[in-house]
């Protein structure tokens, strides 16, 4: 990524701080990317299979203001984090959200680890309904603060978890740290967006987290759940809501709803 790019990405996820090798920085960054960049699964929902290769991602989330799944979320995140300096690893993990900790899963999402300051921790700007909205350290298995919610991380023998307070403690997705290979992330990436149980491919996700309150959209279903513990549901009855919606709550512009209008029209 040059530093071209790296404006573009800072104009995108509205930092106007000073670009460096600081946990500020890492923190300002993770809070402000996802409130900018929604999660949003319009590519596997329509029936294409999204990009990684890193130009595609830059220009489809930055240069073209949609959004993207924790593939896409996670690797500009990534390449934006390395240019700056810091020591930054890709990580597979098995997502046990709404199930038990020990529920069989497959290694379908993708996280960051950050070496800094000799810690490790936890970057994730691509969960959707229980994304991260600041680093979290990875071996301190207390509850961690962070601007939208209490996580903490479990530790047993190799195995890592991911937990979120709501109401009681709900796992995530659990991980063993391990390398990562690109074909790792096309084998899971192609998985999906294209098998006939995947949600991704099934349904219409859409997520995205600021200073106030958590915006999920999936089954019809606009959910707004404030940082005080308070829920809204709104009905979205017909496709004129769910496009109001696309651009007024997630931010998004008319590409996104064109894209999504192509599966309407099939």
């Amino acid at each position: 990524m040059n530093t071209l790019n790296l404006e573009k990405y800072f104009e995108r996820i509205h930092f106007t701080g000073t670009p460096e090798l600081s946990m500020e920085v890492l923190k300002a960054i993770h809070q402000l990317h996802p409130k900018h960049i929604p999660f949003e699964n319009i590519d596997s929902y329509t029936g294409t299979v999204p990009s990684l290769n890193l130009e595609d991602v830059f220009k489809k989330l930055v240069t073209e203001s949609r959004g993207g799944y924790c593939y896409e979320q996670n690797l500009l995140l990534s390449e934006v984090l390395k240019h700056l300096g810091f020591n930054v690893k890709l990580q597979l993990g098995r997502v046990v959200w709404g199930r038990q900790e020990d529920s069989v899963a497959a290694q379908t999402h993708l996280l960051l680890i950050v070496d800094f300051g000799g810690e490790k921790y936890i970057a994730d700007c691509g969960f959707g309904t229980a994304t991260l909205t600041a680093p979290i350290l990875l071996n301190e298995e207390e509850p961690q603060q962070t601007p939208n919610g209490i996580f903490k991380v479990s530790h047993k023998e190799e195995t890592y978890t991911l937990w979120m307070l709501k109401e009681q403690w709900f796992p995530v997705y659990r991980f063993i740290l391990e390398h990562v290979e690109p074909i790792d992330l096309t084998i899971s990436n192609w998985y999906l967006s294209t098998h006939p149980d995947s949600h991704f491919k099934n349904k219409l996700i859409l997520s995205k987290v600021d200073e106030n309150a958590r915006y999920t959209y999936t089954d019809h279903v606009l959910n707004i759940r404030s940082d005080q513990g308070e829920k809204e549901s709104i009905s979205i009855e017909n496709d004129m809501q769910l496009y109001e919606i696309l651009m007024n709550t997630f931010g998004l512009k008319e590409n996104a709803v064109e894209a999504l209008k192509s599966k309407a029209e099939v």
